[in-house]
């Protein structure tokens, strides 16, 4: 019986001794873990701050972008009135180029149409061969053959080929 009792009582000591070393095992496992946990929510904590610090900037760039665009569709709303306004000044210019380059051609072509076709033909024989062709096609048919009759030849003949290309011109 006394085997019995030895190793009854070695295996006990056995069982003591590893439960001692489980615990020590689970012990320092422990506290590895609690190491890592420590750690873990450390990084846990450093990523929710970059986290948040990026959101924050994220939101502030997002703010100065949205400010930028406004800005610039004021801008363009503003050309697009600078824009408008210039068309519009432009038209009233040209029609009122328009309407002055209409009176002043009716002037000139009753101013003419009134002048003896010598005094025409002396005028004219001085003006630049283009103004002049201008001027001859405003007047009557009948009242330019009297004018070129009453200039010089080489004059006369210069404004009617001008001329002749400026109607071939117009009925094209």
């Amino acid at each position: 019986m006394s085997r019995k009792i030895i190793f009854l009582l070695f295996f006990v000591v056995f069982v003591l001794r590893a439960q001692q070393d489980c615990e020590k095992y689970f012990e320092a496992r422990k506290a590895q873990l609690e190491v890592q946990t420590r750690e873990f929510d450390e990084a846990k904590q450093a990523l929710e701050s970059y986290k948040a610090s990026f959101e924050i900037l994220q939101k502030e760039r997002l703010e100065a972008l949205s400010k930028k665009e406004a800005e610039v569709n004021a801008t363009l709303a503003q050309i697009e009135s600078l824009k408008a306004e210039n068309e519009r000044l432009l038209q009233e210019k040209q029609r009122i180029l328009q309407t002055i380059d209409d009176k002043t051609e009716g002037r000139v072509k009753e101013i003419y149409s009134q002048m003896k076709d010598a005094a025409i033909a002396g005028v004219l024989s001085e003006m630049d061969v283009e103004e002049a062709s201008k001027i001859m096609l405003s007047l009557e048919s009948r009242k330019i053959s009297g004018v070129l009759s009453k200039m010089q030849p080489k004059k006369a003949s210069e404004l009617t080929l001008l001329l002749k290309s400026l109607d071939n011109n117009t009925s094209n």
